[in-house]
Formats: C-alpha cells, structure tokens, sequence
C-alpha cells in the first residue's frame, strides 16, 4: 500500500523563492496550516501579494457577481471586468485619496449589484409569479438606492476636500472656494 503524499515542505523562517515553493504554502495556507502563518504575514509585507492570498475582498466580491451572472462564459466575464476596470479608473481620477479609492470601490460593487438585480429580474420576468415580481423589484430598488447613496457619499467627500482660499488685498478679505458647500449640502 502506497503511502499518501506528503505536502512540499516550506521552510518556516524564509519566504519561498520558487512558483513549486509559493503553491505549496498557498495549499497549506488554505488547508489551515497555522505553521505558515509567519511566512504569510512576511510575504504580506509586500502589498503586490495581498491579492495573491485572497486580501483583495472587493475583487473576490466582483468575481462571485461575474461567476453568478456569466457562468462559465469566459467573453462575458472579462468583457464586465474591462467595463469595471474602465469605470473604477474614471471615477478615480489623477489622485485619489484612500477615502476615495474604497468609495470608488464601493460604487462599482453597488453599480455591479443594480445590473445583477436587474438582470435577474428581466430573465424570469415571463414566468414571474405577482410575489418574485415583487421580491425582484424590492431587490432592484433597495440595490439602486445603495448605489446612489455610494455615489452621493463620494461626491460628498470629493466636495468637503476642495481647498478653500482666503486672499487677504488692502484690508479687503475675499475667501474663494470652488463649489463651496451650503448648510443644505450638508443636511
């Protein structure tokens, strides 16, 4: 009888330093190793890496939206993560704040979430009893409006960090501010 395979040793002081040495502590990271807990929180200090360990939770939740909509069809889901990858660089803009980049990130899973709900509504629509009609349009009206609270929220934060300029000439104070903010905005 054949002895079971025993998993690619991963020396616990140093970071592996081949692809065969990085899969064989990704296996053991998701089988539940705790004794490569300090090797991952090493390679972790590199940022570029985070994803690799399944720390980029935004894309995790985009890609469970694309696998959900698109199945298997490979076009359909890198067509959506093109047009998301396009959208998140508009919305963004030259340089962003960290504010900024997580609600950039959520606008584009809520945005995500209106297409999802309303596709699904529109597929079983013909064959839609009065309660799943009600259920998709209770879903697509909840979905919308998470979006555009995200949407409003980070044009908000966008409009509280425009600098305000004060000009003092000959005793005459003039203060300058572009798209200054009402008490209204703020309400």
């Amino acid at each position: 009888m054949a002895e079971p395979a025993k998993p690619t040793p991963v020396n616990h002081g140093t970071a592996p330093r081949t692809v065969e040495g990085v899969r064989a502590l990704l296996t053991r990271t998701v089988a539940g190793d705790e004794s490569t807990v300090p090797v991952v929180r090493e390679l972790l200090q590199n940022p570029a890496l985070i994803p690799l360990f399944g720390g980029d939770l935004a894309q995790r939740v985009i890609d469970a939206f694309l696998s959900g909509l698109g199945g298997t069809d490979v076009g359909f889901r890198e067509a959506v993560q093109v047009k998301l990858d396009r959208m998140r660089a508009e919305l963004l803009g030259d340089a962003p704040t960290p504010v900024e980049r997580v609600l950039v990130e959520r606008v584009i899973a809520c945005w995500l979430q209106v297409q999802d709900a309303e596709l699904r509504a529109g597929r079983g629509q013909k064959d839609a009893t009065f309660r799943q009609a009600e259920f998709n349009q209770r879903r697509m009206d909840a979905t919308n409006r998470r979006f555009l609270a995200a949407v409003k929220t980070l044009a908000l934060v966008r409009k509280l960090a425009v600098p305000v300029l004060q000009v003092n000439i000959a005793k005459k104070q003039v203060n300058v501010a572009a798209n200054a903010l009402t008490a209204g905005d703020v309400l």
